[in-house]
């Protein structure tokens, strides 16, 4: 039976214990990251890596995503060349490009319209990992570098287009396209929906990306309680599951025992006056102004695993950032020295839900 586990209670404390160095830094941090002075009582579910600096080995992340809006403030200074790779007939503008920008709003495939927040999950994602404090936009990891990945647009999206864009953020070969000049070490997939079983394919380039060490995190949807479905049932994948600011599994995510790691994810604001309880975590957006044009935003909206994802891939990173030689097998490996109990769900008798803390003991 295979073991969840909700991330990531006590890491800063972790890495501290691991040559991590803490420091107070003056904008106020999302309640999922944790509060940084100690005393301060934190979410349940907070991350507790406030104030946790990020060491010296820079760490890139890939957002395969619908695009990141390369202007937006909080992600400034974090954004690596990227690629759009969708082709046609999938692209509304007409191939594969270094253009990694979301399609327009309401931009037209046929009958299917974008919408504002398809245009901004990607730059939301993103600042989620790497925000570097706009507006109170803190990623876990401000010194992330983020390499942006475009996927899906107004049009569907095609599996081939899939495989490549895997491929291309780990830094293997594509046909007609450049090589990425700064592979990922760390891939977030802040979608799910495919196939029930891991289909042959997939897996053969998850695998090849595995052999480079490198991390990929996926979304297990928020299918209330089904299955995991593609990417996230894949092997090797380190698949995220959501919880509410209070610990418990949020309603909207995936059940299943193959899930790993649980993040916040909000979701419907709670009662009580706690920072926490209004249960949505903040990123970095766009809104449209009274002239109808777009305007940066950051805002407390972001619900579901998509956006627990992120966490989890952010926190990574800043594992990665001082211990760079870590994998992860390593990674899973040690997500069992620092669990607690997560109130188990009746939906899934086998699933074993855990989320972490440091324990005392396990720094000495």
């Amino acid at each position: 039976m295979a073991i969840l586990f909700a991330v990531l209670i006590g890491w800063a404390s972790i890495l501290q214990a691991w040559g991590g160095v803490v420091v107070a830094q003056p904008q106020e941090l999302p309640w999922h990251l944790g509060a940084l002075n100690a005393s301060a009582a934190s979410a349940p579910a907070s991350l507790n890596t406030a104030g946790v600096k990020p060491g010296p080995h820079p760490v890139v992340v890939a957002v395969i995503d619908s695009g990141v809006l390369a202007q937006h403030p909080s992600l400034r200074g974090r954004l690596l060349p990227g690629y759009d790779m969708l082709s046609a007939p999938y692209n509304v503008r007409g191939g594969r490009s270094p253009d990694f920008a979301p399609d327009l709003r309401d931009a037209r495939c046929g009958d299917r319209v974008a919408t504002g927040p398809f245009r901004t999950h990607g730059t939301e994602v993103a600042s989620l990992i790497a925000g570097n404090g706009y507006e109170g936009v803190v990623g876990v990891n401000p010194s992330a570098q983020i390499v942006p990945v475009r996927l899906f647009g107004s049009c569907q999206m095609g599996r081939a287009d899939l495989l490549d864009a895997l491929s291309w953020a780990a830094g293997l070969p594509v046909a007609g396209v450049p090589v990425n000049a700064n592979p990922a070490r760390v891939i977030n997939l802040s979608f799910s929906g495919g196939k029930a079983v891991c289909g042959p394919d997939l897996q053969h380039v998850l695998n090849r990306i595995a052999e480079k060490n490198i991390f990929v995190v996926a979304a297990v949807g928020n299918t209330f309680g089904k299955k995991l479905a593609e990417p996230a049932n894949c092997d090797g994948v380190i698949s995220v599951g959501a919880v509410d600011s209070e610990n418990n599994i949020a309603n909207y995510s995936a059940l299943d025992a193959r899930t790993l790691v649980y993040a916040p994810g909000g979701g419907q604001r709670l009662s009580g006056d706690a920072p926490w309880d209004v249960n949505k975590l903040k990123v970095g957006t766009y809104d449209l102004d009274i002239t109808g044009d777009e305007t940066p935003a950051a805002s407390l909206r972001g619900v579901g695993t998509s956006y627990a994802a992120p966490l989890v891939s952010g926190f990574v990173s800043l594992l990665l950032s001082w211990h760079p030689q870590l994998t992860p097998t390593d990674f899973v490996q040690q997500l069992p020295l620092f669990s607690r109990p997560v109130k188990p769900s009746e939906k899934c008798p086998d699933c074993v839900p855990r989320s972490l803390t440091m324990r005392s003991e396990a720094q000495n």
